[in-house]
């Protein structure tokens, strides 16, 4: 079998530091999210918003943004659009006006189930062949590490 001139190299990654590797993985994941939400003319970053914001609603926006490390400008216009779309609320509290809470509208919520579904439908694409036992440890360890990297969110 002949080697073509862009095949990878064999090994390629085994020497990549982890931060580089997980920039990767976050990037090849991310293509297909960003496939599900074309249709829309939503990126991966909207849905990566809709997703928290159906798993933790009613946060506060800026908690949005810590939990996703999305700076409040990026952040902002995401919710722009996912506002314009119908697809979130914006609420102001009544003890601080300038502090806006998110949730999903219905057809918000109807949209992120079925994103999600598509996304497990693409899962064994998404996830490279990697077993159900390899996906909890990565899952454990990513969580581990974004716990002690991400924000605190007991004074939300």
């Amino acid at each position: 079998m002949e080697k073509r001139e862009h095949d990878l190299p064999k090994g390629i990654y085994e020497d990549i530091d982890f931060s580089v590797l997980t920039q990767i993985a976050g990037r090849m994941i991310a293509q297909h999210v960003e496939a599900i939400g074309k249709e829309s003319g939503l990126s991966a970053g909207h849905l990566s918003v809709l997703g928290m914001v159906h798993r933790k609603p009613g946060l506060v926006q800026s908690v949005y943004g810590a939990i996703l490390a999305i700076n409040d400008a990026t952040l902002g216009r995401y919710v722009d659009k996912l506002e314009d779309q119908g697809l979130v609320l914006r609420e102001r509290c009544d003890d601080d006006r300038r502090t806006v809470r998110l949730t999903l509208t219905d057809p918000g919520l109807a949209y992120t189930i079925a994103a999600k579904k598509r996304l497990e439908d693409l899962r064994s694409e998404v996830t490279g062949g990697l077993s159900h036992a390899d996906i909890s440890v990565l899952q454990e360890s990513l969580v581990t590490f974004l716990t002690a990297h991400g924000p605190d969110l007991q004074e939300t």
